[in-house]
């Protein structure tokens, strides 16, 4: 599989003059994607004042970018897969020298060198346990942002994957595994989350997970599929809310 680094180096170049010309970078303010891909229901999310002070704008875009490179994985469409780590390379090479925490950076570094590996041999069940171990050290990083509410976004996401990747190939026992530690992480969390604007939409989610363990519980994949459909539209409403902030 050696062939297919020659091609990293020429995209790479490609993208990030593709970024430069544009002038505005990778397009994630709209809420299109949540942590397992892309979205069909859009709605725009509800911008109002907050003393909330956002992470910065390119750790958020990590996380947009995650959601599609997951979803590219889950369905082995290892082109668009690699499309997705170039994208995480990149923004993640220009973000590093902002942060000031040299043992998550490290973590960071590994995971993603880790996850590459993986999707240029095409290892389904590596790269999405690399993927999530790549963005749990950006959640790690993510937590000298005391105010901001990314850190916690992304652990939510991070067992949302891992859910919905046992849910997708009918591993119940495994899928029962994860969706509990789902639903727990998803009660710590909620809390935090809770802002006017968008108690609604915790309210909802709160509610798809309850109805995501019944359906994982009845070992109903599609019903299943359904409230992570639900689920990742619902994170992705919340995650454009605070980074508009």
């Amino acid at each position: 599989m050696l062939h297919r680094y020659k091609f990293i180096y020429p995209l790479v170049l490609l993208t990030a003059f593709s970024v430069l010309f544009t002038g505005c970078g990778f397009n994630t303010q709209a809420a299109d994607t949540g942590p397992i891909g892309r979205i069909t229901k859009i709605k725009p999310p509800t911008n109002l004042n907050s003393l909330v002070t956002p992470a910065p704008q390119s750790l958020f875009d990590l996380e947009t970018i995650a959601g599609t490179t997951f979803e590219a994985i889950n369905k082995a469409n290892w082109s668009q897969a690699s499309e997705g780590l170039i994208q995480l390379q990149w923004v993640w090479q220009q973000i590093k020298p902002l942060i000031n925490d040299p043992e998550n950076q490290k973590s960071a570094d590994e995971a993603l060198t880790k996850l590459g590996s993986a999707i240029n041999e095409q290892q389904v069940t590596t790269s999405c346990e690399g993927l999530n171990r790549f963005m749990s050290s950006i959640s790690d990083i993510s937590k000298a942002y005391k105010l901001s509410p990314l850190s916690d976004i992304i652990v939510v996401d991070n067992a949302v994957r891992d859910a919905s990747f046992y849910i997708e190939n009918k591993d119940w026992s495994k899928a029962s595994s994860k969706m509990k530690q789902l639903e727990n992480t998803w009660k710590q969390v909620k809390p935090g989350l809770e802002k006017i604007g968008i108690l609604g939409q915790t309210a909802k989610i709160h509610s798809y997970v309850n109805q995501l363990k019944d359906a994982v519980t009845a070992e109903n994949q599609s019903s299943a599929i359904e409230k992570l459909g639900d689920i990742n539209a619902g994170m992705a409403q919340i995650r454009a809310y605070y980074q508009n902030k």
